[in-house]
């Protein structure tokens, strides 16, 4: 006879892993959702929610993705096996489609939009220790890319025009290919 905390442990990873799909579908949904509205209107409320939800979707999203994909190559469902395959492909488009800066860029921005301060981008931190490296990647070069998109585009409003141009048609044909 197994052990109730055996029996426990399988029900709750049955329904960590339904709840996960349901939270991972909603936030895909919000996802193509807020890239639909900016599509035919910028809106800077929409936008900040958009670089939260397009940072984790390329981030955490394509791991979950790609987990759940390779468990299902072992099921029979080849429905469901295919349509993760497609949308990873497609994710996985998007996020080779951006340059590093772009992408410290749209991390960056999602911070802002998270958080108040960003004080993890601070070389001098609130303990007075200074701070050389973020998520193993060197603070100066983070923060001159950052600086040097700015610069080159002129502001942050101009930089989300040319993000949103550069990825709009990519996620629409990702949605248009899953939603067939």
């Amino acid at each position: 006879m197994e052990d109730i905390a055996i029996i426990q442990f399988k029900i709750d990873s049955v329904i960590k892993s339904l709840v996960q799909e349901k939270q991972f579908e909603q936030w895909l949904k919000l996802t193509f959702y807020l890239n639909e509205k900016l599509l035919k209107e910028y809106d800077t409320i929409y936008q900040d929610a958009f670089y939260v939800k397009i940072y984790e979707v390329l981030t955490e999203g394509i791991l979950y993705a790609t987990k759940v994909h390779e468990s299902l190559t072992n099921g029979s469902n080849v429905h469901k096996t295919d349509w993760y395959l497609k949308l990873i492909t497609g994710l996985n488009k998007v996020k080779t489609s951006f340059n590093d800066s772009e992408l410290f860029y749209i991390e960056y921005r999602r911070h802002q939009s998270s958080h108040i301060f960003q004080n993890q981008y601070e070389h001098i931190q609130d303990n007075f220790k200074i701070k050389k490296v973020r998520n193993n990647k060197n603070l100066k070069e983070i923060n001159d890319e950052i600086k040097s998109m700015i610069a080159k585009h002129g502001s942050d409003r101009e930089i989300d025009y040319y993000l949103n141009k550069k990825i709009q048609p990519v996620l629409t044909k990702i949605y248009e290919t899953l939603t067939e």
